[in-house]
């Protein structure tokens, strides 16, 4: 199933701001997570850079939808999603 990923935020200078991902049918979102790792070379397990996937530090929308309303890195995924990684900003 092919899937859309776009990233915002500081996460865009790690691993890109878009990637077109080919997954394994009910593949969830920590998959998707570990795919982006492995192509962008991330060694760290359970982070994209300095950022936990899944902490409070990053924000997950599948669809829009935050992964914490769905069933957070279990999320299963399906043909045509979008996933929208990104790292709230702070500040006043």
């Amino acid at each position: 199933m092919k899937i859309l990923v776009r990233v915002f935020g500081e996460l865009t200078q790690i691993v890109g701001n878009r990637h077109n991902l080919e997954l394994d049918e009910k593949a969830s979102i920590s998959t998707l997570a570990k795919e982006i790792a492995r192509i962008t070379g991330q060694k760290r397990k359970g982070y994209l850079g300095e950022f936990e996937v899944g902490g409070s530090e990053m924000a997950i929308l599948v669809n829009g939808r935050n992964i914490d309303l769905l069933d957070g890195l279990a999320t299963v995924l399906r043909d045509g999603d979008e996933v929208v990684l990104l790292i709230p900003t702070m500040g006043g």
